[in-house]
């Protein structure tokens, strides 16, 4: 990573202090789910800038505002997870009440559209409220899967694409959206935003059975069935079309290894296609848009610095 991009990085205000409408839930929401993380969507939105050829000071607002989004999830997803812990520190509603950490979630994307529709790129408020849209339909289809009684694999991948893909969507298509790009190659960042967000999931649900901070094992705890829980399952009933209302046993520690094996081999594949989809956007924006500070775009710092990004965020273990 370039001295530039954790310099434009660090310099992100999450305070809040501009919006004073209520202090004391920019407060709450400081001290919780603002609070550190190692703010990836933020850094992958510059990565994409610089590979666009776009100047840091016209991206940095769209890179603050889907950080500010992934917190607003955070807050929500700790009331629905019934989570007391977040990064190893009391989480939002252990530290105020479900009902205010579901208030501070949606005070936080309510501050996000107005800053957007301030910029007057209708296009982007557009593309945030559809991010925004996914990010409730996937935490619906979580609850939904939990009783299911056909539950498949595209059940639970539409989960990891609604929550997680759908905010990288966003660090790919603001700055094609930004860089003026045509619809077709900007619906091309989208996919790849999806990918990785999807395989990033997967990675999460591995660590959720591996990981020593406190909050492991939650979704056995929450009957959340993530990707592992599913192939666990799959495998120790010998079927792969699931009836939740028949299982209410999720001891799986007999498949748990065999089904993390097949989770990683799915997110392999999926970092395959990633790297795959950025060599043909790369490409792609050097035909339509010529060389970026002199270089082939596929030969820039920043597409090496996007194909690290896509193997860490989707190899933590």
């Amino acid at each position: 990573m370039s001295p530039e991009i954790a310099k434009s990085v660090a310099q992100l205000d999450f305070s809040l202090a501009e919006w004073d409408r209520n202090p004391r839930i920019a407060q709450l929401l400081s001290r919780t789910v603002l609070k550190g993380g190692k703010r990836l969507r933020p850094l992958m939105t510059f990565l994409v800038a610089d590979l666009f050829g776009l100047d840091h000071a016209q991206v940095a607002p769209f890179a603050r505002h889907v950080e500010l989004v992934h917190a607003s999830t955070l807050a929500h997803d700790d009331v629905v997870d019934n989570a007391d812990i977040r990064r190893g520190e009391a989480s939002i509603n252990a530290v105020a009440s479900n009902k205010k950490a579901v208030l501070a979630g949606d005070y936080l994307l309510s501050y996000v559209l107005q800053e957007i529709a301030s910029s007057g790129r209708n296009d982007l408020v557009i593309e945030m409220a559809r991010i925004i849209a996914d990010l409730a339909e996937g935490e619906w289809l979580q609850i939904e899967n939990s009783v299911a009684t056909h539950l498949k694999w595209s059940d639970i991948e539409g989960v990891a694409l609604h929550k997680t893909g759908s905010v990288l969507r966003w660090s790919w298509a603001a700055p094609a959206l930004l860089a003026n790009m045509d619809e077709p190659f900007v619906q091309k960042c989208r996919g790849l935003g999806e990918a990785i967000g999807i395989a990033f999931q997967m990675t999460d649900d591995i660590l959720d059975f591996v990981r020593q901070d406190g909050a492991e094992g939650a979704d056995v705890k929450n009957r959340v069935i993530n990707s592992v829980i599913f192939e666990a399952l799959a495998l120790k009933y010998g079927r792969d079309l699931l009836d939740m209302s028949e299982i209410n046993d999720l001891d799986i520690s007999s498949t748990l290894d065999v089904a993390m094996l097949k989770v990683r081999a799915r997110v392999d594949a999926l970092v395959k296609e990633s790297h795959s989809l950025l060599r043909e956007i790369a490409d792609e924006f050097e035909q339509k848009r010529g060389l970026v500070h002199g270089m082939p775009a596929s030969e820039s710092n920043a597409f090496a610095s996007l194909s690290m990004m896509i193997n860490f965020l989707a190899q933590r273990i």
